[in-house]
């Protein structure tokens, strides 16, 4: 599901985390979040979209087809966590 042009609140964010978490999402909707859309409005969730673009940088796959270590993955599901007691 193409999310470009609609400001995501933190619980859509939080969703589309747990979804590339779980591999549930959407064939392309962790790049619509991570590439494709413009900078979110909340300063805070455009913080969390940029350094989840980033974690196959930060933490480096340690298996051939992941997008990152389970490091990365930690992080996305504290971010999960957070954003959906954030209210």
């Amino acid at each position: 599901m193409s999310r470009r042009g609609k400001e995501l609140d933190r619980l859509e964010v939080a969703k589309i985390l747990e979804n590339f978490v779980q591999g549930t999402g959407g064939p392309w909707e962790w790049d619509d979040f991570t590439q494709g859309m413009s900078p979110l409005k909340d300063t805070k969730l455009e913080a969390v979209r940029r350094r989840c673009a980033g974690l196959g940088k930060e933490f480096p796959p340690t298996s051939p087809g992941w997008y990152c270590s389970e490091e990365g993955l930690e992080v996305l599901r504290s971010y999960v966590k957070e954003l959906r007691n954030a209210g």
